[in-house]
């Protein structure tokens, strides 16, 4: 897969960076788990509002996942793939948990 990234503000041109690193200095393989950790999240953002709506339920932890990991992906100061796979761990041990608590589905397309 090549990478394409827009995820700050050196992309060039403000159009994105597709080559083998981008302008800030990010791997192809970093961009790509900074899209799979923001996937997650959306699955994650899914299931807590159906938990919200349904139930009343809301925990706060799951929007500090979620914060702290946007962050990650934003800023240029941590191009670490490991961080990104602890981090990918995590939120997916955490979507995991509201699908069973919440049966909320994991399609974004439905």
């Amino acid at each position: 897969m090549s990478m394409f990234c827009f995820q700050c503000q050196e992309a060039m041109k403000g159009e994105g960076c597709n080559a083998k690193k981008g302008m800030c200095g990010k791997s192809e393989e970093v961009a790509n788990l900074q899209d799979s950790l923001i996937h997650i999240f959306k699955e994650i953002s899914v299931c807590a509002e159906k938990g919200l709506s349904e139930k009343n339920e809301f925990d706060p932890s799951v929007g500090k996942e979620i914060i702290d990991g946007l962050f990650a992906t934003v800023t240029n100061a941590n191009f670490s793939v490991t961080s990104f796979n602890e981090r990918i761990k995590a939120a997916t041990k955490l979507m995991n948990e509201l699908v069973e608590k919440f049966n909320c589905s994991l399609s974004l397309n439905d």
